[in-house]
């Protein structure tokens, strides 16, 4: 495949291979297989990229991190974390994080 890389960088640069007369001449001179030649040649991306194996589509995707769940610090003599009322919400979250997990 560098081969062909090479000859088509060389298309490119040279300004005496803009002329399709000179690019076909440059392809058939060159040392590359028949099966490449021919969609070269004949303009025909869709088999070229079939004879390379090339891949066109590379998708990367990224996920912004998840906040770690912040600890509840232990309040120390406080009456509230007694309370059933305080404790109530906590059995509902836990519910409601059940259900939502499956």
């Amino acid at each position: 495949m560098s081969n062909v890389i090479e000859l088509l960088e060389r298309m490119g640069q040279d300004a005496s291979l803009q002329s399709t007369e000179e690019q076909c001449i440059a392809i058939k001179s060159s040392g590359l297989e028949e099966s490449i030649k021919e969609p070269l040649l004949k303009k025909d991306l869709i088999k070229l990229k079939k004879e390379l194996d090339i891949c066109p589509d590379v998708v990367c995707i990224f996920f912004p991190a998840e906040d770690e769940p912040e600890k509840d610090s232990p309040e120390k003599d406080s009456p509230e974390k007694d309370s059933p009322e305080k404790e109530s919400p906590k059995e509902d979250e836990s519910e409601i994080k059940s259900v939502a997990n499956g």
